[in-house]
């Protein structure tokens, strides 16, 4: 092991112990959905010497303990943000995004190469089929608008980043969690650029005509305004991209 790594793990391991006893209690949640750069996400924090978890534990917001150890989550959505921010004040809160037909494609690709273990679960919303994907477009919709909400008179708190697409990710996340190192953005673990399979663009197009979203919406970050029935939200920024490269809304 590198000089460099056993640092990294002493200072990673002392900061648990820290929390543990109390003395630190500042947190980091990344609170969009899986397969939009968690993975990347934990590496970074990993390189920051920050005590980073990345697994679905954290999600119900009950594991105290394990809210506790560690600084940073990730991979997945929590089941009660407003939970986090008053057992964790001052901490910070990053919504990782992702165009929505990668992410759909991503999404039904990682299911498929699940089946092929016998033992992979499915349910009725976390599944290869359209009725899940018209569930992960809705859902995903109701999210990130809440966060947008909530957040709305806080922004400092909240980072919103498309860690696949943009190239300055890593410079962005460190400038907001006041990390002072260098730090390069993560390889990524996938190509997002790969090619769907025909039956998974084929399936795609069929719940957004049911749902009557326009196609370009696809590309849209944050949400499809089409199906946004909430006036209060029409002011929000379906994409990342019209971000200010400092500012968030």
């Amino acid at each position: 092991m590198k000089i460099h790594d056993v640092k990294q793990n002493a200072i990673i391991k002392l900061r648990k112990f820290l929390n543990q006893l109390g003395i630190r209690n500042k947190k980091v949640f990344a609170v969009g959905f899986n397969k939009s750069g968690t993975t990347s996400l934990h590496a970074l924090f990993t390189t920051m010497k920050r005590p980073s978890y990345h697994g679905i534990q954290w999600r119900d917001c009950d594991n105290h303990k394990l809210l506790k150890t560690y600084d940073c989550f990730s991979d997945g959505i929590p089941k009660d943000i407003v939970k986090l921010d008053r057992l964790f004040p001052d901490s910070k809160y990053i919504l990782q995004v992702r165009d929505l037909d990668t992410w759909v494609y991503s999404r039904l690709a990682h299911i498929e190469r699940g089946k092929k273990n016998l033992k992979y679960e499915t349910k009725l919303e976390w599944d290869n089929t359209e009725y899940a994907i018209k569930a992960w477009i809705k859902k995903r919709n109701d999210h990130h608008l809440f966060v947008l909400s909530y957040f709305f008179e806080r922004p400092s708190d909240l980072l919103i980043i498309n860690f696949i697409r943009d190239n300055s990710a890593a410079e962005k996340i460190s400038k907001f969690l006041n990390y002072n190192g260098k730090i390069d953005k993560p390889k990524k673990n996938v190509n997002p650029n790969k090619e769907p399979l025909l039956k998974h663009t084929e399936m795609l197009l069929n719940c957004i005509a049911e749902l009557n979203i326009p196609e370009h919406e696809l590309k849209y970050d944050i949400y499809c305004p089409s199906i946004n029935k909430t006036k209060t939200h029409f002011n929000f920024p379906f994409d990342s991209s019209s971000f200010n490269k400092n500012k968030n809304p």
